[in-house]
């Protein structure tokens, strides 16, 4: 089955307190694809919450969504969560965002609590 791929035209990442890599869905990133970890304040949360959360924004969805595995390939990331999978073409997206993006999920895995692909 071959599934579209979303288009994502930038990346954004943040390596403070919260590490985050945001897939823009469009050009002014107005929707998004979110991979937030907050190991600074994980202690506080139950052992089962203690991972990456996955946010697309979608309105109605009262589960939490949490990060199963990434895959990369040259032109398109592979995204598993507990209840979607994403399919996000990554051709137009600067090099040194995509490098900036695979440390911090590298630095979100610490404890293999996701299957990271980083071929």
């Amino acid at each position: 089955m071959d599934i579209m791929a979303t288009h994502v035209p930038f990346l954004t990442t943040e390596d403070g307190d919260d590490l985050i890599v945001s897939f823009a869905l469009d050009q002014h990133a107005s929707a998004s694809l979110t991979l937030l970890r907050s190991p600074k304040y994980e202690p506080l949360l139950p052992e089962e919450e203690r991972r990456v959360s996955v946010g697309s924004g979608a309105a109605g969805s009262t589960e939490r969504e949490m990060l199963v595995a990434v895959t990369w390939s040259a032109e398109t990331v592979y995204i598993t969560s507990s209840t979607k999978q994403y399919t996000l073409d990554i051709r137009a997206v600067d090099g040194e965002e995509i490098r900036q993006a695979r440390r911090i999920l590298r630095k979100m895995n610490f404890d293999k609590r996701f299957t990271l692909d980083d071929a």
